[in-house]
Formats: structure tokens, sequence, C-alpha cells
């Protein structure tokens, strides 16, 4: 009889994606407002803080923002100076792409990359027209997983690893009732606005007093009248 040698089957290496580091940046008034009730368009920060704000986007791969946040500025979220290709993709959150025409000027460049995540009760048509332009992934509630989960899956899939939230006070809820963001970029400007109904820093539905997030001051600036706080997640 001939005994015939037989190789070990190689095991298959399977590639775990890269963790993600995530970041926010927001500017806010001292009462902890980030925009007045109406939604409108309002810029809160300085001069220095919007070059703050290239700064992080110039360490981003993705920037993540609700739908209310690009319902109210319209554009795409660029940093000065950088070529299309190398620009940072934006990724919104829109169950239903309510108010989101494909007529703003942030879909009129063809070579930035745009990702919308969706749920399935988002209207066909609407889908449709977005997926000229941009990528629509429609999240699976049965998944039993959270929505951000998913997205955080989807965008580890595609390469991302630094993402930057930039808001709405919603979207930061999202993040921060599951703890998520490991760095937190906050500016604190010398206004007041008021209002029960403006947005904050972080909206939603709210933490009990033993659930709370507790940080770590990493970093305090001061330039002007305005405050550059740098906040850390306790590991």
């Amino acid at each position: 009889m001939i005994k015939r040698s037989v190789k070990p089957t190689a095991k298959k290496t399977v590639t775990q994606p890269q963790p993600l580091f995530i970041f926010s940046n927001l500017a806010t008034t001292l009462d902890g407002k980030i925009g007045p009730a109406d939604r409108s368009f309002f810029l809160l920060g300085t001069k220095a803080d919007h070059e703050q704000m290239q700064v992080l986007r110039r360490e981003a791969d993705a920037i993540f923002m609700g739908a209310s946040t690009l319902r109210t500025f319209k554009q795409f979220c660029k940093v000065r100076g950088v070529a299309t290709p190398k620009q940072p993709m934006n990724v919104i959150l829109s169950s239903k792409l309510e108010g989101i025409s494909p007529s703003w000027d942030f879909f009129k460049d063809p070579g930035l990359r745009r990702t919308f995540f969706v749920s399935p009760k988002a209207p066909a048509a609407k889908v449709k027209a977005l997926q000229k332009t941009s990528e629509v992934v429609i999240l699976n509630p049965l998944k039993g997983k959270s929505t951000t989960a998913q997205c955080l899956e989807h965008l580890q899939e595609c390469g991302i690893r630094r993402l930057l939230v930039e808001g709405g006070g919603g979207v930061m809820w999202d993040f921060v009732s599951e703890n998520l963001i490991d760095e937190y970029h906050v500016t604190l400007t010398p206004r007041i606005l008021g209002g029960a109904d403006a947005p904050t820093l972080v909206d939603g539905k709210g933490f009990n007093p033993p659930d709370l997030v507790n940080l770590k001051l990493s970093q305090c600036r001061v330039v002007g009248d305005e405050l550059f706080l740098i906040y850390r997640k306790i590991t």
C-alpha cells in the first residue's frame, strides 16, 4: 500500500476591522445651546472656532451628522485646500429623508463621497433619487443591533478609521447614550441663546443620574472670550 502524504489545510485568516476612533466637535453657548429654536442657519463661534473646525475635519476620514444639521447648512462639510478625492466622506443619518432636496449644493460635486443611512420606511422614490449621487444604506431594525452600531459597522467595512461627529443634538445623543465618543471637542462661546426648544449639545431622552457619562478634562485653551475644551472618555 502506498501512503500518500496529505498537506494540512491552511487556516483562513479573518481580518477584523480596525476599531474606530470617534471624536465630536461642536460650539455651544454658555447655556448649552448649539443653535436657535427655529433651526435657522447661525454660526456661534468666532474665526478661531472655524479654524479649529478645519483642523479637526482634516484629521477625519468621515464626518457624521443628522438630517437636521444637513437641512440647516445644505452644504458638504469640506476641508479647505484639500483635493476632492481626499475630502472626508459625509455621512447623514435620516430616517425618512424628510426635507432633503437633491438640488442642494451638498449634492453638486460628483467626486465627493456621501453616505445616507435610512430606515426601511424611507420613500423608494427619494432613495432612488439620492442613489444618483450618494450611497444609500437601508438599516435593518430586526438585525438586533442599534441604529448607531449598524452605521459604525458599515463605515468600518468601508475603511473609515477616524469618525468626526458634528451633531446635531439628536445624533450626539445616539452616540453618547452608548458611550461611543472617545474625545469631545467643545467650544464654549460667550453667548446666551435661551429657548426651551433650542437644540442643545446633547438632546434625546437623557440619563438618570446613576447612568450619566463621566468624562476627563484633557485640555482647556482660552482664545479671546472663547474656551476650547477637550474631554476624553474614562476607560
